[in-house]
């Protein structure tokens, strides 16, 4: 940028004043990109909640979107599957039902 904030005091203020103004613009674009992320993280989790966790004997619905059946329309499928016990938790967030 043509400015260095190592400079020796100078006599000239208006010197002075834009090397001041270079250093409040320097660090408020550093900052920036921070409370980008910050705002950015707030909102996210504002909206959102985390998993459920569930225990062997409760009963969950499966999600049928990804199991193939027979039927010749998908409009007509059901969604969701009927309620499962569940056997044992297989990793964070999966289960044997």
């Amino acid at each position: 940028m043509g400015f260095k904030p190592a400079q020796s005091p100078t006599k000239v203020e208006a010197v002075s004043e834009f090397a001041n103004h270079m250093k409040n613009t320097l660090s408020e674009a550093w900052a920036a990109p921070a409370k980008s992320k910050n705002d950015m993280a707030h909102y996210y989790n504002y909206h959102h909640m985390p998993a459920p966790m569930f225990t062997a004997g409760d009963k969950v619905f499966l999600d049928a979107s990804d199991i193939s059946t027979t039927c010749l329309s998908k409009k007509l499928l059901h969604h969701f599957l009927d309620p499962f016990p569940v056997v044992h938790p297989v990793g964070s967030h999966a289960y044997c039902l």
